[in-house]
């Protein structure tokens, strides 16, 4: 149950986001960006010790859903200017968890054991679930 809190939490977090920008669409565009990131490299802090690579496919999953709902709810209907603002930032939302979760598997998770292949093989997690991910971020 205490691990379950902060996964329901992001997910909330993502759907109220969503709901006021669909009255207020400039806040669920700047939230694109930065939700996503405060989510993963802040909220999850302590399951990036538990469950590795599920915090991982979680963080992924949460930047993933924020861009469906920003492409399917936020806005309605979209033209070609605001899809490819919206592509935009969801590739920076991309690069700044990615980024967020390299750091992690070299120092958060790998620190409490300090073996190298745990780092390796936290790394690798990243890098195979953003390569997986990363196609659907532009074809919503």
């Amino acid at each position: 149950m205490k691990s379950a809190f902060p996964f329901l939490l992001g997910i909330i977090l993502i759907i109220v986001s969503n709901i006021i920008g669909h009255y207020k669409p400039s806040f669920s565009l700047m939230a694109t960006a930065v939700l996503p990131f405060i989510i993963v490299g802040t909220l999850n802090i302590r399951l990036y010790k538990t469950k590795f690579l599920l915090t991982v496919m979680y963080g992924y999953g949460i930047i993933l859903f924020n861009d469906w709902l920003v492409r399917v709810y936020a806005w309605g209907i979209h033209d070609q200017l605001k899809k490819d603002v919206i592509l935009l930032l969801s590739i920076i939302a991309f690069i700044l968890c990615s980024g967020c979760m390299l750091i992690y598997s070299f120092t958060r998770t790998a620190a409490v054991e300090k073996k190298t292949a745990n780092r390796l093989k936290n790394s690798g997690s990243v890098v195979v679930c953003g390569a997986f991910a990363q196609p659907f971020t532009s074809y919503f």
